[in-house]
């Protein structure tokens, strides 16, 4: 009997909504017992199995969590001999795959946890032992696994689950245990047995009734990094603020305000009229300075702005991939018309992006496959095709960069030719889109460890997932692109300062007057400040501050001690009279000067009266023609090795460059090869953009460094070269020791102070050494060895043993700094 109210079809609708929420529990329960059927879970009674969960907050950005799974599986397990084939076999995956409970589904099996080492299988003749590590990072999801761990992450608390394999419910668990890194357990069901400080819960011997999992409130920083970067909509809102939004740009912004405000100062320093040259230099300064900061925003904030018109106009598509391409298809055109005036390549450049763009709309339009769009999934050709469009743009791109770093140091009469300048673009890209296809591969065979070919979902989830590889290949390699393109700041402050400078008017300007002094130390301050972020926001203002404050004081420091600073003749700076006399008479006035210093060395005190006194009174003549503690010795080390400031800044820059080259390879080897580091740079899709950026980035700091040195070689404190590079390295130190206690007292991701510092001060060190060589380099001929001349210029042979055993232990600092440096987690 039907009740009134309740017609056939409301009744039907009832029973179809009971059977959609009983039927999923009933194959899932089905499918864990087949499952433990198929794996004969009856003959695995008696294994032995240890799990461990470690999380590592301190000195990550993103916590870390490792597992440790120990299984000891009896000999007369079923599939126990399968485990000692090869781990692409079949059969040795299953076998594997009933341990770890992994894939529970044949139809979608991908597996994201990192395993750094191999799985290792043992056999005595008893028993087959497995020892099973994985580790992964708690960062944009707010649901992670990792071995037979579940994470789960709420607005206030994490927890994390054991999820055993079906085929061990029965087994015997000897441990399991979770290590919180120091933070409290909230609840842990069921009630542990044994533990330590609330942090440290084990369980001994347990019988999987419940699963353990243990709830904690995750730590400040770590948690505000997660919350910071991921998209999910609890978060969502911080994101636009974090370091891939609001946060990211403010280096752009700032270092381009600065550049404007530096390059206006300079402008109005200029005396007299400004020659159509200066002009155009200031002009191309400005415009950069524009430029980066519009990129940065562009870049950055881009997916933001959709998010927010998405949800005001109510779109229901994501097209952020699409978004993306756009923005990349725009940074090389805008690049092009920065650098170049060529019609040619501007109408070229313009026809490849326009053709790109207006094929993907007809692709996305149309329901073409031959291009990655939201809709549909990519076919084969349109892998070709993908890869071609791609390679075009990144080819416009690098053709943008050379022709914006070629207008930037004005380089009008060497300029390179366009057929090289295309054929290394179109190698960059090349290599760019290949690295990326490689690293799918390897991307692919991670998350598949355990499936196989022969799987009916196999081939429809690689489809899947390599469409989406390439759909956000975009949103992916904006970000090292737009680094790169920051590297060229330091480009436009030489452009402008080998046009625009004082002592090309003016004789007697023997060091940078202080507008070209200003535009040196915002260069040193925006190359050098460390970017760093604190609970996933920019901290960048602070290090900023802190160079320039720092480089100013050095600087304030030389104008009071430097030997060129000291008032001379008529209350003038001494080295507005050194710089209007002959270098080969300072240089001759200094080599005198010894020769009578070693003469009267070498009379004993009672012989050669009349000679020793002779030598001392010339030696005092000389000393009372300059002022009180200047000696004619320190006037070649003050000068330098070239006549003018900017060629001493331009040798310093070539010297470090050169010097610094072993220092790049081994600070590239510590970040992005040495241990498990290799393995995450091979999968990223944009790894080559990557190991571009970290050679350009540590190469430039070297330049820069010895651009500072050079240029106010004159103006720094210290007699010698290694002495002047020793506070330039101080200026250098101190935002980074800054950051470094900053970051140590959060708990945060802590930078390789110790051994960058120690890298940066011993290229400085070196620099200055081969600028103090290279100022007597006509004296060469006259010392059989390099050594020879060492002794002679520093007048001290322990001095010399002494920076030599200061590189040696600056060596030895670089190597026991890098011995033990952790994998810091994948990017987006």
């Amino acid at each position: 009997m039907i009740r009134p109210g309740w017609s056939a079809p409301r009744c039907l609708q009832v029973l179809l909504l009971l059977l959609c929420l009983v039927l999923p529990a009933v194959g899932e329960a089905a499918a864990a017992q087949d499952t433990a059927t198929a794996c004969r879970a009856d003959q695995l009674k008696k294994a032995k199995v240890t799990a461990l969960a470690e999380f590592k907050h301190r000195g990550n950005n993103f916590s870390m969590v490792t597992s440790t799974m120990d299984i000891s599986v009896p000999t007369t397990w079923t599939l126990a001999s399968d485990l000692l084939l090869d781990s692409h076999s079949l059969a040795y995956r299953s076998a594997l795959g009933c341990l770890v409970g992994k894939p529970s589904d044949e139809k979608y099996f991908p597996d994201d946890e990192w395993r750094f080492k191999p799985v290792a299988v043992k056999a005595d003749g008893q028993w087959v032992k497995v020892h099973y590590q994985a580790v992964n990072w708690i960062q944009f999801s707010s649901f992670e696994s990792v071995g037979p761990w579940d994470l789960a992450l709420s607005k206030e608390n994490w927890s994390i689950e054991l999820r055993p394999s079906p085929a061990l419910k029965g087994a015997d668990w000897d441990r399991v245990q979770v290590d919180l890194g120091g933070r409290g357990a909230l609840t842990a069901t069921p009630p542990p047995a044994f533990g330590e400080g609330g942090t440290n819960l084990s369980w001994r011997h347990t019988e999987l009734d419940r699963n353990p999992q243990v709830t904690f409130r995750p730590p400040t920083v770590q948690h505000w990094y997660f919350v910071t970067t991921s998209l999910e909509e609890p978060w969502q809102v911080w994101e636009t603020w974090g370091s891939y939004g609001a946060s990211a740009t403010f280096w752009y912004v700032a270092s381009g305000a600065l550049l404007l405000v530096a390059g206006r100062r300079l402008k109005h320093s200029l005396a007299g009229p400004i020659s159509a040259e200066e002009s155009s230099a200031l002009h191309y300064l400005r415009w950069w300075a524009l430029l980066l900061m519009l990129l940065g925003v562009l870049v950055y904030l881009h997916d933001n702005l959709y998010v927010w018109l998405q949800q005001l106009v109510g779109w229901y598509h994501d097209y952020q991939p699409t978004v993306a391409l756009f923005v990349l298809a725009l940074l090389g055109p805008a690049l092009c018309l920065f650098g170049s005036r060529s019609k040619r390549l501007l109408f070229s450049v313009g026809g490849v992006v326009l053709g790109v763009l207006g094929w993907y709309v007809v692709t996305e339009a149309f329901d073409f496959t031959l291009l990655p769009t939201v809709d549909w999934p990519l076919s084969t050709p349109g892998l070709t095709v993908a890869a071609v469009a791609y390679a075009a743009l990144l080819a416009v791109f690098w053709i943008g960069v050379i022709a914006a770093g070629q207008r930037l140091l004005l380089i009008s009469e060497t300029r390179i030719p366009t057929r090289v300048m295309v054929a290394a673009a179109l190698a960059a890209a090349t290599a760019t889109v290949l690295w990326s296809y490689l690293a799918f591969e390897r991307f692919w065979e991670r998350i598949t460890w355990l499936a196989h070919p022969s799987w009916p979902g196999f081939r429809s989830v690689w489809a899947q997932k390599l469409d989406e590889w390439w759909l956000y290949f975009p949103t992916t390699a904006l970000e090292p692109l737009l680094v790169i393109v920051g590297i060229l700041a330091p480009l436009a402050v030489l452009g402008v300062l080998r046009v625009c400078r004082v002592e090309q008017h003016e004789q007697g300007a023997f060091t940078p007057t202080p507008a070209e002094r200003y535009l040196l130390v915002v260069l040193f301050a925006v190359t050098l400040a460390p970017n760093t972020y604190y609970f996933g926001f920019s901290a960048y203002a602070l290090t900023l501050l802190l160079s320039l404050v720092t480089a100013w004081g050095v600087l304030a420091l030389g104008s009071s001690v430097s030997v060129l600073e000291q008032p001379f003749a008529d209350d003038a700076p001494l080295g507005r009279t050194i710089s209007l006399t002959d270098r080969a008479d300072v240089l001759r006035l200094a080599r005198r000067f010894r020769e009578l210093q070693t003469r009267r060395g070498q009379l004993g005190p009672a012989e050669h009266s009349a000679e020793r006194e002779s030598i001392e009174v010339e030696i005092d003549r000389l000393d009372q023609a300059l002022p009180a503690g200047v000696r004619p010795a320190d006037l070649p080390f003050a000068c330098g090795p070239m006549p003018t400031w900017w060629g001493n800044a331009r040798r310093g820059a070539v010297n470090a460059c050169l010097i610094g080259l072993p220092a790049t390879g081994l600070l590239y080897w510590v970040g992005a090869v040495k241990g498990d580091s290799w393995v995450v740079s091979a999968e990223d899709t944009t790894g080559f953009l990557w190991i571009t950026v970290q050679i350009l980035y540590w190469q430039v700091y070297w330049i820069v460094g010895g651009i500072f040195l050079g240029a106010l070689w004159r103006d720094l404190p210290g007699r010698h070269g290694p002495t002047k590079a020793l506070f330039v390295a101080i200026a250098f130190a101190v935002p980074e020791v800054a950051d470094f206690l900053i970051t140590q007292a959060l708990h945060g991701s802590v930078p390789e102070v110790i051994g960058e510092i120690a890298a940066f001060g011993s290229v400085m060190t070196c620099t200055g050494l081969m600028m103090d060589l290279q100022t007597f380099q006509d004296e060469r001929r006259y010392w059989p060895t390099n050594a020879s001349l060492v002794a002679y210029v520093y007048q001290m042979r322990f001095a010399t043993f002494a920076f030599f055993m200061a590189q040696l232990l600056a060596l030895v600092t670089l190597w026991k700094t890098f011995a033990d440096v952790s994998t810091s987690a994948p990017g987006r």
